[in-house]
């Protein structure tokens, strides 16, 4: 940082900004849209019996499989037909295991299923790698799965980290989004290296961050491509009674397909969020400001990087910012455009609470965080284990960062999200609990260590900069404010590392 900020107050320039720069669209590279009439055996098989309680009841008898009006059809029936196979009930599926793996980019399955208590019709995916990985190692991501009466699906991860450590809430790993009963909907899922975004019906409804670099098994999912699985069962642990009454039931799958970032085709307009970036880096040796560009939000910042020459208009607190987090060890990047603003004006913390407690080494980690995830107001009084030396020291710190430190909480229409910790639900699974603001919010901290305290910065840049509430719900009915989070990070070298090889001029 200190670097950064000798070149920019050495370097006081104008510059005139290029037309923005927009996103690529996905482009569809693959699909099966079963309209052959037959099962193509280069990419699917049929799902063989295994003990797992999702698949006790597979066969591959015929009169469980269709191709219907376009359809693959799966069906879910009493066994009154195979009197030498003692299963009770017997159950159609398909995977691409072994056959057809899928990378980065977006997978999208357009479906129908019936409802029956006891039926449970999934869409999913594991890990297709050479080496074997013993579940639930690689991670398993459900797209899709329906197994009680309630109007709404799940969306699951399965991780060493979720399942064997039982850490569920940080962050959280489920969500139960609305879908339309008795009709055809899209599910899809995004897997990026950073994160696992998933859809209904074009709307986004969950993302799952990776934290804090994946320890502990928390997100495998960088590591392989991986196949899916198509299937209905009946039947499952916790869940045994079946409704015999509506059998057959069937899964219906319009289509399969399987999209990746293109660099050719149409472009989609996203003039509050882009990044373009091109492999070829060089030393950062001239940062240049226009100031002759304005935008009407004070946190929107352009940030041109081109040959060496940085281009900053708009905030430049967050720009240098992110310039500085895309910066390598040897002071090296890559030529890049990114256009950033945040979704929410307050993006707060207020430490009313931490009265008496936060010293001058927490305080200043704390800053740290904020401007890393760029939260821009920090409600503090002046309290705590701080001299007026410090006191000071820590007022003209927040100014350089660009954090607007308060002694009250503006008067503002937004949401308070309190983590008071006095109840067992971890703090940072709430975060998404809460109605969401067009004006933002504030964390009310208190019990809270520094640790965790990063985790909900992390959370909120989701939050706060990456959209409003959606219409889905969680099991206590509270709005589920992850439907339109987004999946942009605050660290853009890493976004960088990921998408660069996607992003080439």
């Amino acid at each position: 940082m200190k670097r950064l900020t000798c070149i920019l107050l050495m370097l006081i320039g104008l510059a005139q900004v290029s037309c923005p720069q927009e996103h690529r669209r996905y482009a569809l590279i693959w699909n099966d849209e079963f309209n052959s009439g037959t099962l193509n055996t280069l990419v699917w098989s049929k799902i063989g019996r295994n003990n797992a309680d999702w698949a006790i009841h597979m066969s591959p008898h015929d009169s469980l499989y269709a191709f219907e009006d376009g359809n693959l059809v799966l069906r879910g029936m009493a066994n009154t037909f195979i009197p030498n196979d003692k299963a009770p009930f017997l159950t159609g599926g398909v995977w691409s295991k072994d056959r057809k793996a899928f990378g980065f980019g977006r997978v999208e399955v357009r479906a129908k299923f019936d409802w029956a208590h006891g039926y449970w019709p999934a869409i999913w995916m594991l890990p297709q790698s050479p080496k074997a990985l013993h579940w639930p190692l690689g991670g398993e991501i459900d797209i899709m799965e329906h197994f009680r009466n309630e109007p709404f699906v799940n969306h699951t991860v399965h991780t060493y980290y979720t399942y064997n450590l039982r850490k569920r809430h940080n962050p959280p790993y489920v969500a139960y989004p609305k879908y339309n009963e008795g009709e055809f909907n899209t599910f899809g899922v995004e897997r990026f290296q950073d994160s696992l975004v998933f859809f209904v019906n074009g709307r986004r409804t969950f993302c799952y961050p990776r934290f804090r670099k994946g320890v502990d098994g928390q997100f495998p999912f960088s590591n392989q491509d991986y196949y899916l699985i198509l299937d209905t069962q009946l039947g499952r642990e916790g869940s045994p009674y079946i409704d015999t009454t509506k059998l057959p039931v069937e899964l219906r799958v319009d289509y399969v397909r399987y999209y990746e970032l293109d660099t050719k085709t149409d472009v989609i307009p996203e003039p509050k969020e882009y990044q373009q970036f091109d492999s070829k880096k060089k030393r950062l040796r001239k940062v240049v400001y226009d100031t002759k560009t304005h935008f009407d939000n004070p946190d929107e910042y352009r940030l041109t990087v081109k040959c060496g020459k940085a281009t900053i208009s708009g905030n430049r607190h967050w720009a240098e910012n992110t310039l500085t987090q895309l910066l390598d060890e040897e002071g090296c990047i890559s030529n890049l455009e990114v256009h950033d603003c945040a979704a929410c004006p307050y993006r707060g913390v207020s430490l009313d609470k931490f009265v008496n407690k936060l010293t001058f080494n927490e305080l200043n980690k704390l800053l740290g965080i904020m401007e890393f995830y760029k939260l821009n107001y920090l409600q503090w009084k002046g309290a705590g284990d701080c001299s007026d030396e410090e006191v000071d020291i820590i007022r003209k710190k927040a100014r350089d960062l660009g954090i607007n430190m308060v002694t009250d909480i503006p008067d503002i229409e937004a949401d308070r999200i309190d983590f008071d910790c006095d109840d067992n639900r971890p703090a940072s699974s709430r975060v998404f609990l809460q109605t969401a603001s067009g004006n933002g919010g504030w964390f009310y901290l208190k019990g809270l260590e520094l640790a965790e305290i990063e985790t909900l910065a992390a959370f909120s840049e989701r939050y706060w900069r990456g959209g409003s509430a959606g219409e889905g719900t969680v099991e206590n009915g509270l709005s589920d404010t992850l439907s339109a989070a987004g999946t942009r990070l605050a660290n853009f070298k890493e976004k960088l590392d990921v998408h660069k090889n996607r992003f080439h001029h």
